[in-house]
């Protein structure tokens, strides 16, 4: 007899496979998977993102492991709240190996696929070896998930640690290890030291904690508090020495204290091309499982009338092609199909409610999925924060797990065949839709706004830049980097008098020319100096054609620019200005 719902399959009871299929196919698919998802992460290296700040936590990394010493704070958030340094600490034994940071984005990645391995593994030891497989592969080629395993973000981190606390979560109300609430507890704190929305990840597994009530060990979970105290303590002793600013200004972005003052349907900043936070948290919480509100990665380039979110009102038209919407109605239709996912769990978890306690293996793993996805969404909401698809990043892997067992159950009702063939469909969408983008981003060598140029191509013009400004070119921007990092008025006072009349410049998104931004001289620096110098009356002007405002300059302005001696790396350009 067919067991209902959402059954429990322990590997450890002796089933094996996929169904009654040998171990050999199931590892041999799970091999397969994992290959695509390292091809997806692996490949285009040279369309990695690196601007700000990345360049300013890979320069932070760098000092760390030259000086031997650990920084007390991190990069700046989007609410003007300083971050603790536990995205530096990542990466640190990355860049002691190579300043590289095409290196770093390699090991980024490798830890991506390793938070897919772990999927596979949640789903097959507490849901079934199908669960796990589909899981894994949803996982493996989800563009927003392979976007946030590449690059030198905060972000990239969560996505790993996020997979682990669920990890723990169901290791102590499923596998019923009361002593793995060290990692319950201890996991989702250093989430907040990595980025803010680990709040949100914290208040769910308490949730789920106090509403399954499962045995604890009370003594490991202290231990994980204590550890993750432990591991704050430098960014506590700062924030007491700067009478807990960063605290009050975080404080005052809860409840509504965060403003943005936007125009009735302005989603992207008419200045910076970047992405408009919102407080379309759902909207965020759903597109994240695949490629949904892909605008927010590519900023001014995804022009209104290629929102993925008006595909069936645009005659087909995308962002990478004219006609090709299958992709787009595929990745839209396995939202659906999450939502129905997530539908079916909460039946499951409330026919298991009785006096207020959840009982039965298929309730409890009901709610474990079910609240994982709410929960997050209620803080932000009661928060009242305006929030941006990266803070959702926490939900990892929720979309999968909940896909994965639904299309379980459902292959017991139905034809196997036809799901197996539905979940290939899906996921060859996520795929086509990945190689997509890399052709669009290819093309122009990065987007307008959010994304920015590409960095194979700003290492290219850095290496040209480094070897004819000489000594003096690496000075200067040894000098920047110093002074991005630089902790007292008085050193940053020094340094900008040492900086002088800075010989390379750049134009901003308003088209003023300013100090270069931070990824120029980091990039510069880690090239060998040429012999050559520019002469001292001459300026460097770079010129990205990837920063939104140079498109408004005017005709006579470009003009008087293609005047000057020039040479071009794709969109960056680079004038030689006479005084």
């Amino acid at each position: 007899m067919k067991k209902k719902g959402l059954h429990h399959r322990d590997t450890e009871s002796g089933e094996k496979g996929i169904a009654s299929a040998p171990l050999w196919l199931e590892y041999g698919l799970l091999c397969l998977i994992i290959v695509l998802g390292g091809w997806l992460r692996f490949s285009h290296l040279d369309l990695l993102e690196f601007q700000g700040d990345e360049a300013y936590a890979a320069n932070l990394a760098l000092k760390c492991v030259h000086e031997v010493r650990l920084p007390s704070a991190g990069l700046m958030s989007s609410v003007g709240v300083t971050n603790p340094p536990m995205f530096i600490y990542l990466l640190i034994p990355m860049f002691a190996i190579s300043a590289n940071p095409v290196f770093a984005s390699g090991c980024i990645a490798a830890l991506g696929l390793g938070a897919v391995a772990a999927c596979w593994w949640i789903g097959r030891r507490y849901y079934g070896p199908i669960t796990g497989l589909i899981a894994a592969a949803f996982f493996a080629v989800s563009p927003w998930a392979v976007i946030y395993s590449r690059k030198i973000w905060a972000q990239d981190f969560v996505p790993v640690f996020a997979t682990a606390t669920i990890w723990a979560v169901h290791a102590v109300v499923l596998g019923k290890r009361p002593k793995a609430v060290f990692w319950a507890i201890l996991l989702p704190l250093c989430v907040i030291q990595i980025h803010f929305s680990g709040v949100a990840l914290t208040a769910t597994v308490l949730v789920i904690l106090l509403w399954l009530r499962p045995k604890i060990d009370w003594r490991f979970a202290a231990g994980g508090v204590v550890g993750a105290v432990v591991l704050m303590i430098p960014y506590l002793q700062l924030q007491s020495r700067t009478g807990w600013a960063d605290f009050r200004q975080a404080m005052n972005a809860v409840g509504g204290g965060q403003q943005w003052e936007q125009l009735h349907g302005i989603t992207t900043h008419p200045i910076s091309g970047y992405r408009l936070p919102s407080k379309q948290n759902l909207s965020y919480a759903l597109a994240i499982m695949n490629a949904g509100r892909i605008e927010d990665g590519l900023g001014i380039s995804a022009a209104p009338e290629f929102d993925r979110a008006q595909v069936w009102k645009n005659k087909g038209r995308t962002y990478f092609s004219e006609g090709e919407v299958l992709p787009d109605i595929l990745l839209l239709v396995q939202r659906i199909a999450f939502l129905a996912a997530l539908a079916w769990l909460v039946v499951a978890a409330v026919r298991g409610v009785r006096k207020l306690s959840v009982e039965g293996e298929t309730a409890r793993m009901s709610a474990i999925l079910a609240l994982w996805f709410v929960v997050p969404i209620v803080v932000f909401v009661v928060a009242g924060l305006w929030t941006y698809l990266t803070y959702f990043a926490i939900l990892y892997p929720v979309h999968f797990l909940a896909c994965g067992a639904a299309a379980d159950w459902l292959g017991r009702k139905v034809k196997p065949a036809i799901v197996y063939i539905t979940v290939a469909a899906l996921a060859a969408a996520n795929v086509a839709f990945m190689l997509g983008l890399y052709q669009f981003v290819g093309r122009s060598g990065g987007a307008q706004g959010t994304f920015g140029t590409a960095l194979g191509i700003k290492q290219k013009a850095a290496r040209y830049l480094a070897e004819q400004g000489g000594e003096r070119l690496r000075a200067e921007c040894l000098t920047q980097l110093a002074l991005a990092t630089a902790t007292t008025p008085e050193e940053r006072a020094t340094l900008v008098r040492k900086l002088g009349q800075p010989q390379l410049v750049e134009l901003n998104h308003e088209g003023k020319p300013e100090l270069p931004q931070l990824e120029w001289p980091f990039l510069i620096t880690q090239q060998s100096a040429g012999s050559s110098e520019w002469t001292t009356n001459t300026t460097v002007l770079l010129v990205d054609g990837n920063r939104e405002a140079l498109q408004t300059l005017q005709p006579q302005q470009w003009h008087d620019l293609n005047q000057l001696p020039n040479t071009n790396f794709g969109p960056i350009r680079i004038f030689f200005v006479k005084d």
